[in-house]
């Protein structure tokens, strides 16, 4: 990926380094399973309250949210369970992404996306390891102030104890800011630390501790135009398949008579999936601007005969299966991102090149050459 400058202009490799088959195919698949796993569970919630599907797909689709309807305890249980499950298998996506990318930075051009996943699923304790770790360090400021609120309540001994810390509660608060704070850093260095440095649940913890009190405005900078930049990649992939979906529908315009149909109610049914979603953008965009994301400003569904009815399904799944690879590619330009500032943070901190460091991966399969002692140097003997 060419020489690094070690600061800001080597953000501007994501896009790049996201680019391609492989870690846009992960980051697609990742983010397919994780959106199903969390439908099964939202459904499944939903369906234990007692409320009808059809309004759950009239109003919000795919994009659905299961705790603004009325709950039963079992069913909050599973929509928590649809949650999790979702956050953990998006943080196995990232560290499988962030890995692939990592590797081709390093120039190891021949690592696939088994390998990356593989990598995934070892760290996978790592991952939530990480995140209990901070559990552990943030609890016991939450358990002390509630005992010593507790204690407060006593009469004389309370008041003049609880006075007496103040300056210790403020130094506990700024501590657990502080806590607070790399926690949710670390769900998104997380998985890049544990990518590009191997580290395991507590050295991935340490690491998030370290950037956020030793790089906080690089880190503030960088990570926003990480998103920035993730963002720009899903719209540019999604303007290119719309681009593709209008050469389509050009070349075949001979047959639209048959296909025009077909794509209408294909597109109709990507409006209805998208639920309140769709409804956003186009409040947000206006008639003019729904163009951006549609051939026409709104689909309405025809009477279609049975194989074309079919045919119409499958040219929906495609659409969708579409743009789940548009942000995908994001969701690849956003972690490519991220591992370049992470890069750059150590270089910066430790003064260490992570593309130069050892890694089990690349150093696997070597021969191990050993010297026996007695020998001693041969490299001149006849």
């Amino acid at each position: 990926m060419g020489s690094f400058y070690f600061n800001y202009k080597d953000l501007f490799k994501a896009p790049r380094a996201a680019i391609g088959p492989q870690r846009i195919g992960i980051a697609a698949l990742g983010i397919l399973v994780s959106h199903l796993a969390y439908l099964f569970f939202t459904y499944l919630a939903i369906i234990l309250s007692g409320v009808p599907l059809s309004t759950v797909w009239s109003t919000q689709g795919i994009i659905v949210w299961a705790f603004s309807f009325p709950l039963t305890f079992p069913a909050k249980l599973a929509a928590l369970a649809g949650i999790f499950l979702a956050l953990f298998l998006l943080l196995l996506t990232n560290t499988a992404v962030s890995r692939a990318a990592y590797m081709l930075l390093r120039d190891n051009l021949f690592y696939t996306w088994q390998q990356s996943f593989r990598f995934a699923f070892r760290k996978a304790g790592a991952i939530v390891g990480n995140y209990i770790v901070f559990i552990f360090m943030i609890s016991p400021f939450i358990i002390g102030a509630l005992i010593l609120a507790a204690i407060g309540r006593i009469p004389w001994f309370g008041e003049i104890l609880n006075a007496l810390a103040t300056l210790f509660y403020i130094f506990a608060g700024m501590a657990l800011v502080f806590f607070t704070l790399s926690f949710f850093i670390s769900f998104a260095y997380g998985p890049v630390i544990i990518s590009c440095s191997e580290e395991d649940s507590f050295g991935s913890s340490v690491q998030a501790l370290h950037l956020t009190w030793g790089q906080p405005w690089r880190l503030v900078i960088y990570s926003a135009l990480a998103v920035a930049l993730g963002l720009l990649g899903i719209f540019f992939f999604a303007f290119v398949l719309k681009v593709g979906l209008i050469i389509y529908s050009i070349l075949f315009m001979p047959l639209m008579h048959s296909l025009s149909p077909l794509l209408n109610n294909a597109l109709y049914y990507v409006q209805s999936s998208l639920g309140g979603l769709d409804s956003l953008m186009r409040g947000l965009l206006g008639h003019t601007g729904e163009q951006i994301f549609y051939l026409k400003q709104s689909y309405l569904p025809l009477h279609l005969t049975l194989s074309t009815q079919i045919s119409s399904w499958i040219v929906y799944f495609s659409l969708m299966l579409a743009g789940y690879l548009a942000i995908g590619y994001g969701l690849a330009v956003g972690n490519a991102s991220l591992v370049i500032s992470y890069i750059i943070y150590s270089k910066r901190l430790t003064d260490s090149n992570l593309l130069e460091r050892a890694d089990s991966e690349i150093d696997e399969g070597e021969p191990d050459i050993k010297i026996d002692p007695k020998q001693g140097d041969t490299k001149n003997l006849g």
